[in-house]
């Protein structure tokens, strides 16, 4: 029995010390244009050309006035959402060189009410809009969302790689007040929006991992949205979600998202084949679309 016991005890050891050394401590330098660069596609989504990678998101729309700078003072602590939203974006990534690679994308977003359902009419008199109506909702169909991407900006907290990309826009707005007054707040289109997207240093290092766990938050400030018909009412729209990357794929996504999605646009379960040449589709430029071909709706149904 006690020969048993010493062979027995000396197999333990022998297997401690062989998964001791069959760990391997990778590292990364992302100092380095290319090692970042590859760190930053498995982030954001696979060193595998033909995977689709999706990105999941849900959260909630705030309004927000402004005050009158002479009137008398308001005191106002918190607020409640005007609306809530769910989406993806399903991308692909095709390696340019060893420093750029384009990303092929489409995205999703639906609004909601605050019970969870999906709507197809708002009453825009929670944005305080004069002669205010239930107005028909253009829910987020844009495609493509293309770019190039490459080194990246990032911190590091603790175990986290922290990638920042702040965004802010300001064009010529494709929905000109004197031509589209009632869904134009501006000749110029604005917005910011804040993305911050964590994963771990020893996913990115690991080279057996080509797309890595990913969790982010974003915040949007912008523009009433064309379809609220808010005209030039002064007053912005701030979002605030929270999501994740999907390691499932589309399969992984919330059921009723894909039921609506097959529904209404089965092109985006999968992303785009090949790129597309010009400007990405917004909000505007699709809201541009839908009036031109007279398929916005007249009235809420």
């Amino acid at each position: 029995m006690l020969v048993f016991i010493f062979f027995a005890c000396m197999s333990v050891e022998e297997e401690k010390t062989e998964s001791i050394e069959d760990v391997v401590d990778f590292d990364i330098d992302l100092e380095d244009p290319v090692q970042n660069t590859q760190a930053f596609v498995k982030m954001r989504g696979s060193l595998d050309e033909n995977q689709e990678v999706v990105f999941y998101w849900d959260g909630y729309i705030y309004n927000q006035e402004k005050m009158d700078p002479f009137a008398s003072p308001e005191t106002s602590y918190g607020s409640s959402p005007i609306l809530a939203f769910e989406g993806f974006n399903i991308a692909r990534f095709e390696k340019i060189n060893d420093t750029e690679y384009q990303m092929l994308s489409r995205e999703i977003t639906v609004y909601k009410d605050l019970f969870g359902n999906i709507i197809d009419c708002f009453a825009n008199y929670k944005i305080n809009v004069e002669d205010s109506s239930r107005v028909p909702v253009v829910h987020v169909q844009n495609d493509p969302v293309n770019f190039v991407v490459g080194q990246s900006y990032y911190k590091e907290i603790q175990d986290l790689i922290v990638w920042d990309m702040d965004i802010f826009l300001a064009y010529p707005s494709p929905l000109k007040v004197e031509d589209y007054p009632a869904y134009s707040a501006s000749n110029t289109y604005q917005s910011a929006e804040i993305f911050d997207f964590y994963s771990k240093r020893s996913d990115l290092a690991d080279p057996s991992q080509i797309s890595v766990p990913v969790h982010l938050t974003w915040v949007r400030y912008g523009q009433y949205l064309p379809w609220m018909q808010a005209g030039q009412k002064e007053g912005s729209l701030v979002y605030h979600a929270q999501g994740h990357k999907v390691m499932e794929g589309w399969d992984g996504l919330p059921e009723h998202l894909k039921e609506w999605t097959l529904e209404n646009a089965p092109e985006f379960q999968h992303a785009p084949a090949n790129p597309i040449y010009g400007s990405n589709i917004t909000s505007w430029r699709y809201m541009k679309q839908l009036l031109e071909d007279n398929t916005y709706p007249e009235e809420c149904q």
